[in-house]
């Protein structure tokens, strides 16, 4: 049996082993992973199949959860069903962790003893809508949940609503909105044990601060937070700050620190299977090789974050990609290659909705036709970028806009 698949069976038998001790755990895990990688098919008549990891994981889990339901009180079983759904989300398996957090709401669809669970399972739909860029799907979701946990007096789960709000109305641009609530969030979780709730939003201020340009607030969010995840040794999450400090960085033009960051979010991406983060720092790399000239690594690395971004179907990493594939070829000099790229993510940006990811485009577009003497589209592009750091009031990228059209 592969190195990954040892890794995903140890994340099951901790799981489990909470819910049933090590002997049933151990019985269970050898039992439902014994024909896991089996080459049984022997009829020349058909032909062998490789399948995925993630059809094969779907097996295992059918059948941890149905050999658990009747040895396990519902309740317990149900969160235990939340544990599963959140690994599955956490690897990037959005199909699988959507299937069972569905499940988890069927189960409690009208018991008021289970609202709570049906208030964590909403959440996680609302985390699988919002990677797939489905926001008033993911929107939906989080407030039907944030309405169950006011009426449960739950400020815990309040808090991690309104962290998600905010998180929403970031990704469409809309800061204000999203700052307050993610101060809501850190208000509400004050003299509370938040499991690094607080460390969350945290992050999530950081990204924010980055956004219009105040580095060294965002950096010392970052740092906060970091330091609240090692001490609870949450490798997703220390891997998805290192990302982020690796995109301070970048914005300031400080590219071998960031190298070092997005280094150190793919190795504890890799040591924790979490495809999402991986992902996103691969890119990371990608754009600062397209900065440094080193066009062939830089291809490379989006190559790579394309490959995982199709797998689970990341539509925002996805434009994000073509975006990075624009500065690289306009970088070739492969002006019409360049364009296509920008245009693509610019389309799929406006799709989403994303009118950060949007204005960066705009802004790398108006690049390019300079750099190809389209100067009438130059400026088109580039106003389009000027009005919304404008609106964002984003300083740093504003002196850059003014300055190139100035010029």
């Amino acid at each position: 049996m592969n190195i990954e698949i040892n890794k995903i069976k140890l994340e099951y038998s901790k799981i489990l082993e909470e819910y049933l001790g090590k002997t049933e755990t151990d019985d269970l895990i050898n039992n439902v992973f014994s024909e896991y990688l089996t080459d049984a098919i022997k009829s020349k008549e058909i032909a062998l199949i490789n399948f995925s990891n993630s059809f094969k994981i779907r097996s295992v889990i059918d059948r941890i959860i149905t050999s658990t339901e009747a040895i396990i009180p519902i309740k317990k079983h149900i969160q235990l069903l939340l544990n599963l759904a959140k690994i599955s989300l956490n690897r990037g398996d959005l199909f699988l962790s959507s299937d069972i957090y569905s499940q988890i709401l069927l189960r409690t669809t009208n018991m008021d003893k289970f609202k709570n669970e049906a208030a964590f399972a909403l959440i996680g739909l609302s985390e699988v809508s919002s990677l797939q860029a489905k926001w008033n799907e993911s929107f939906g979701y989080v407030r039907k949940a944030k309405k169950i946990f006011e009426n449960l007096n739950n400020m815990k789960g309040v808090a991690r609503c309104e962290n998600i709000l905010g998180t929403f109305y970031a990704e469409r641009g809309v800061l204000d909105s999203a700052r307050q609530n993610f101060e809501s969030g850190l208000e509400k979780l004050k003299g509370k044990n938040s499991d690094n709730l607080d460390a969350l939003i945290l992050i999530n201020l950081g990204i924010l601060n980055s956004i219009v340009g105040e580095v060294k607030e965002a950096e010392k969010n970052y740092r906060k937070a970091l330091s609240k995840f090692e001490k609870a040794n949450d490798l997703n999450r220390i891997a998805s700050t290192h990302h982020n400090l690796g995109m301070l960085f970048s914005k300031m033009g400080n590219y071998e620190s960031a190298l070092e960051e997005f280094n150190t979010s793919v190795d504890k991406s890799n040591e924790d299977k979490n495809l999402i983060t991986l992902a996103i720092s691969y890119l990371g790399k990608a754009y600062i090789y397209a900065e440094k000239n080193e066009l062939e690594l830089a291809s490379e690395f989006a190559e790579q974050s394309m490959n995982i971004s199709n797998q689970i179907n990341d539509r925002l990493t996805i434009a994000d990609i073509y975006r990075v594939k624009g500065i690289i070829e306009r970088k070739s000099q492969k002006y019409n290659l360049s364009e296509s790229y920008l245009l693509t993510s610019l389309r799929i940006n406006s799709e989403l909705g994303n009118k950060l990811n949007y204005a960066e485009t705009a802004y790398e577009l108006g690049v390019l036709y300079l750099a190809s003497n389209q100067t009438q589209s130059a400026n088109k592009y580039l106003d389009t970028a000027l009005k919304y750091y404008k609106k964002i009031k984003s300083v740093s990228e504003i002196k850059k806009i003014e300055s190139l059209l100035t010029k």
